[in-house]
């Protein structure tokens, strides 16, 4: 399954649609990106409208307001012309709708606590250099290099793949997904036969566990699958 598509053109992320036979949920994967154009974010929104439920990630939490720093960052550089996911996605009218299914902030802090101090220090310490460079000389193409993202990992993820990479995946996407896979398992539990629809709306990382999970573990099966772009790159 391809979540994220980068090609010469644009980003375009997959829209999935999952179904079971004699199961009245139908769950809707939306995978994010955390900083793209109005458009994307419009679209998103539009899509979500039809759902009756929306599960959503995140976690208050200092440590993360610096972790994503690089996506606030974006949209105040105005030759990139994007917005972040928290300015551009509009849910006003979807509030009764939204479920938060993430881990609680004290949790994730707690989890981040137990990666090793040295691996922790280093991230911190580059982080505002990339933040910089960032400002300076990113472009559409420096975000899109590196986004394409499959349910399988890539060759340089597996080139790159280290013990510290595997604890800090852990913490960022493992333990957090196990929540969102918990909220799962509540609502076919409460739900019965009731047909109801499903958003699922989380970054694009975080769909691989959960997509396993629904067609792996419970058995069920894309009815359906669309593009939306997420940002042009010409």
């Amino acid at each position: 399954m391809q979540f994220i598509e980068k090609n010469s053109f644009n980003v375009r992320s997959a829209v999935y649609h999952l179904k079971k036979q004699n199961d009245g949920l139908e769950f809707i994967l939306f995978p994010m990106i955390h900083v793209a154009s109005k458009e994307f974010y419009s679209e998103v929104s539009q899509r979500l409208a039809s759902c009756d439920m929306i599960l959503v990630e995140g976690v208050s939490s200092r440590k993360v307001q610096l972790l994503t720093l690089s996506y606030r960052i974006v949209k105040r550089i105005r030759r990139m012309a994007l917005v972040t996911q928290h300015d551009g996605l509009n849910v006003s009218g979807l509030r009764r709708k939204i479920i938060k299914a993430d881990i609680e902030g004290s949790d994730f802090d707690r989890h981040w606590s137990t990666l090793p101090i040295v691996f922790r220090a280093q991230l911190l310490f580059l982080l505002p250099f990339y933040v910089i460079w960032l400002f300076l000389f990113g472009t559409r193409e420096t975000i899109a290099k590196e986004i394409a993202l499959d349910d399988l990992p890539s060759s340089k993820e597996v080139l790159y793949r280290s013990d510290d990479i595997d604890k800090m995946n852990a913490v960022l996407l493992d333990k957090r997904d196990q929540k969102l896979i918990q909220h799962i398992e509540r609502l076919r539990f409460a739900n019965g036969s009731a047909k109801k629809t499903v958003g699922i709306l989380y970054g694009a990382m975080h769909m691989r566990n959960v997509s396993n999970f629904l067609l792996d573990d419970l058995k069920y099966s894309i009815e359906k699958a669309e593009w939306v772009k997420v940002f042009d790159l010409l």
